[in-house]
């Protein structure tokens, strides 16, 4: 859960610590003090998109901090062996024109953005007064069914999204296949051109290094010729190396067996005159087994003006080029044969089709069992919102499948009996809107296990026994949870277990200020009063909010 929020330089907050505790806990306070700024610092803190008009004026960053304790499973990279909390946090930057820079730390580390959408926002859900819009939205309305659906829809959807994909990969090329036949003829000539031309030439891996190695020695071969005999006559001619160790070696013998050290030298020079007798007649044998032979030289020459040629066109080296006409022999065969593939792929696309469509229609089924699941959750919570009446129906239509499925989701609703289920947008008033979106979002938070749910002003259009019951909603929801509502009912208020209320106050630059204080009872009721009737002086108002304070409790 959220132990601490610490925000700086947003909105008209300029320093504030926000206290947070498990249970339900509200943020009160007068139009435009900046309860909101709460909810958009945790929004940032998900990951949200950020805003230069954000950053508090003559300020040139925003900061915003909190501790999650414990810390969520997708945080364990950015944590030591010994952490039990992460600590996160977002800084923004003003740019120039108005643009913003934005840097994110996890566990004191920086990090991408994209991570505090994994880290922070599976532990912390958000809903906000524009979830009334977004819920009218198919796709919105899609999503959230597929969450109310859990781990069962998910599955079907992945088996659904694989088979739509093979479907459409498969049907993609036989259209193609069918619709491209005179692009196909001239890739197949163009290929063709390229196999035949790197067949004539049939390069092998690996062969530049030989071909060149036997060049040079074609190349040079009177060069090495001559060497090779020059250099056997040198050790082995007429008073040559040979003689000179000959020379030396008799000498030594003359005082062989006086001198142990001077026999060992013996036997080395001895050594040597063999050695000296062994190289010469190799380097004979070498210079007559030298090849003078200036047609092989041309043939090489040739070899290699056609590999390079080949290397120009197809690949860095032999072995390249004999890769690339493997892929152009196997694409080659592919359209050579188009007509037979086609037939295959007419059959392979419509095995795919029926494979899609049988994951549709799964799909589709465990959407309708979701559908009625949030169907009753929503209705049961709307008949506690005094909407009993109302009738919740999740509609599934089919349609030609796409990548989400092969159905159209839409929320419908009858605010009163005798009415009919129209699409939400058309189905109810403005108060009726916000008491349908707040079901739909009681029943989605109790399909999920989510720490930390955070609501910015859902009673908006809703008051008297139908803000009680929201109060009411919203602390059983906080059993187990940390639930955070910005509210200006008093009514939902009284509910909370921790009360916090958003101030303005002037600095000494004469600048305005927002503050958040914890209010103790004593102070509750005085908040209430205000909430109440506008004044914080008034006997009456106070008695009514120490009753509800005490009516909650009591509930």
């Amino acid at each position: 859960m959220l132990d601490e929020l610490h925000i700086r330089g947003l909105g008209v907050i300029d320093e504030v610590t926000v206290p947070l505790a498990p249970g339900l806990t509200v943020v009160t306070g007068e139009t435009g003090a900046g309860k909101t700024m709460v909810v958009a610092a945790l929004e940032l803190l998900r990951g949200a998109r950020a805003d230069g008009d954000q950053i508090r004026a003559g300020s040139s960053r925003a900061l915003i901090e909190a501790r999650l304790d414990p810390a969520p499973p997708a945080a364990h990279e950015w944590l030591e062996d010994d952490d039990d909390a992460l600590v996160v946090s977002r800084e923004l930057a003003a740019g120039a024109e108005g643009s913003v820079r934005s840097r994110a730390r996890l566990g004191g580390r920086l990090a991408p953005v994209s991570a505090l959408a994994e880290t922070v926002g599976e532990r912390v859900d958000v809903h906000a007064q524009s979830d009334q819009v977004r819920l009218a939205d198919e796709a919105r309305q899609r999503a959230l069914l597929d969450q109310v659906g859990g781990a069962e829809v998910a599955q079907r959807r992945e088996a659904y999204a694989q088979a739509y994909e093979a479907w459409r990969a498969a049907d993609a090329e036989l259209h193609a296949l069918r619709t491209d036949a005179r692009e196909r003829a001239r890739e197949l000539d163009r290929l063709r051109f390229e196999l035949d031309e790197i067949d004539a030439v049939a390069p092998e891996a690996g062969e530049e290094e030989a071909l060149d190695a036997e060049l040079a020695r074609l190349e040079h071969a009177a060069a090495l010729t001559e060497a090779g005999q020059r250099a056997a006559e040198a050790i082995s001619g007429e008073g040559a190396a040979r003689d000179a160790l000959g020379g030396a070696l008799g000498a030594l013998r003359e005082v062989g067996g006086i001198d142990a050290e001077l026999d060992a030298l013996a036997e080395r020079a001895e050594g040597l005159a063999a050695e000296a007798q062994d190289l010469a007649m190799a380097l004979r044998r070498h210079a007559e087994a030298v090849e003078l032979d200036p047609e092989r030289l041309e043939r090489l020459r040739e070899r290699k003006a056609a590999l390079a040629g080949l290397c120009r066109k197809y690949g860095p080296d032999a072995a390249a080029v004999a890769a690339y006409a493997e892929q152009v022999r196997e694409r080659v065969e592919r359209l050579e044969g188009g007509e037979e593939r086609a037939e295959q792929l007419a059959a392979e696309v419509e095995q795919a089709r029926a494979a899609r469509d049988e994951a549709a229609e799964a799909l589709s089924a465990a959407r309708g069992r979701a559908g009625e699941r949030l169907a009753s959750e929503v209705e049961r919570h709307l008949a506690d919102l005094a909407m009993d009446g109302a009738r919740f129906h999740v509609e599934l239509t089919p349609v030609d499948p796409g990548p989400t499925g092969a159905d159209r989701v839409a929320f419908v609703l009858a605010a009163n009996p005798g009415e009919p289920a129209l699409p939400l947008a058309k189905a109810a008033s403005g108060g009726e809107r916000s008491r349908v979106a707040l079901a739909v979002r009681l029943a989605l938070a109790d399909a999920d296990d989510t720490p930390v749910l955070v609501f910015d002003e859902v009673d908006a259009g809703i008051g008297g026994a139908v803000a009680t019951e929201v109060g009411r909603k919203l602390a059983r929801l906080a059993q187990g949870r940390q639930v955070l509502c910005v509210t200006h009912l008093a009514q939902l208020a009284a509910f909370a277990d921790v009360h916090l209320v958003v101030r303005k106050a002037t600095t000494d630059d004469q600048r305005t200020r927002a503050e958040v204080e914890a209010l103790d009872e004593p102070d509750r009721v005085t908040e209430l009063s205000r909430m109440l009737s506008g004044a914080v002086d008034s006997e009456l108002a106070a008695g009514h909010a120490a009753e509800l304070l005490a009516a909650a409790r009591a509930d």
